[in-house]
């Protein structure tokens, strides 16, 4: 008989049938998330990141809120966010990182734990009601293009900085370097970017994209340093198109 892991226990456990969710209900219920995260028009990050549009969103992404090791562990091995991972998620934060990324000591930063399975299932509603449909949002995506249909590049580069920008059409695995131990890594979603500095006297860098976390094979660009550069199509074996290969 096959063992089953801790992941699928849990998915199994929220599994039985289960009333219908309740938006109304759920906004009740978001009053205890509030302490922490944000939500609707003008939300900005506070003690938790901002929860528009987190369907769908590459775990450890939203732009400008520092996650925890735990979450970006989870980020690196292709989380990506929907209404039922959300749920077994808030159940038990710490938990559920530690089985998706298999590290036992892995830690979330989210120490709160709604227990309740029917208010669960109704807070998830609300928060995804403030999540456009994945064919919104690619539309959205469309309408940030130039006019030459890339993503709008990053404008504010560090002269000591070297970037990398998803401007492929779904979440991939990033990393830039810039010698030493300057390197980072991160799951983006698209229209995403990450950077990093450069050691001193350093006049390039490089920045390389993988399908996910695990994949070997991917792509790898050599760039100066301050410069940001945009992986417009990723295929493997080092043959994604890159922006630099239309200048």
């Amino acid at each position: 008989m096959k063992k089953l892991t801790p992941l699928l226990l849990l998915a199994l456990s929220m599994a039985q049938a289960a009333p219908a969710q309740d938006i109304e209900a759920g906004k009740a219920v978001f009053k205890n998330c509030a302490a922490c995260h944000r939500i609707g028009e003008g939300a900005k990050n506070a003690a938790g990141p901002v929860l528009n549009n987190v369907i769908g969103r590459a775990a450890g992404t939203f732009e400008g809120f520092k996650y925890g090791k735990g979450m970006k562990e989870a980020s690196t091995k292709g989380l990506v966010w929907d209404a039922e991972k959300i749920e077994a998620y808030i159940a038990d934060p710490k938990k559920y990182l530690r089985a998706f990324t298999g590290n036992k000591r892995a830690k979330a930063k989210m120490r709160f734990k709604l227990k309740d399975a029917q208010k669960r299932r109704d807070v998830v509603a609300y928060v995804a009601s403030f999540s456009k449909p994945a064919a919104t949002q690619a539309a959205m995506a469309s309408e940030s293009t130039a006019h030459n249909g890339m993503v709008s590049a990053p404008t504010d580069i560090k002269a000591n900085q070297i970037c990398v920008q998803n401007a492929g059409k779904q979440p991939y695995f990033f990393a830039v370097d810039g010698g030493g131990d300057t390197r980072l890594t991160n799951t983006l979603a698209p229209g995403e970017t990450l950077c990093t500095t450069a050691m001193d006297m350093a006049k390039t860098g490089k920045v390389s994209v993988f399908e996910t976390a695990d994949h070997l094979e991917g792509c790898t660009r050599i760039i100066p340093i301050g410069r940001a550069e945009q992986m417009l199509k990723y295929a493997d074996f080092d043959r994604c198109r890159w922006s630099s290969n239309d200048s």
